[in-house]
């Protein structure tokens, strides 16, 4: 079994805790889903998981812009 340094943790707290405010906590969660899905039906093709997982990938996409969620009609950001 491979264990898990804490090296990440910080950077993953402060970059979810960031983004929940952005986006709220639904929105982050469903889009990041939505993300990772769309990341692991591209697996077969060139693309490979990297650094712990597609989930992290995702929020990693998000987090650095490269990924924007979209808001539903009616939502506010949480600033």
């Amino acid at each position: 079994m491979r264990t898990r340094s804490g090296a990440g943790t910080h950077w993953q707290t402060q970059t979810v805790d960031r983004l929940t405010k952005k986006y709220g906590r639904y929105a982050l969660v469903v889009g990041v889903a939505k993300r990772a899905q769309d990341l692991k039906e591209r697996i077969e093709s060139a693309l490979e998981p990297s650094d712990g997982g597609l989930i992290n990938r995702a929020i990693r996409e998000v987090s650095e812009g490269d990924v924007t969620l979209r808001q539903e009609r009616g939502e506010e950001t949480a600033d």
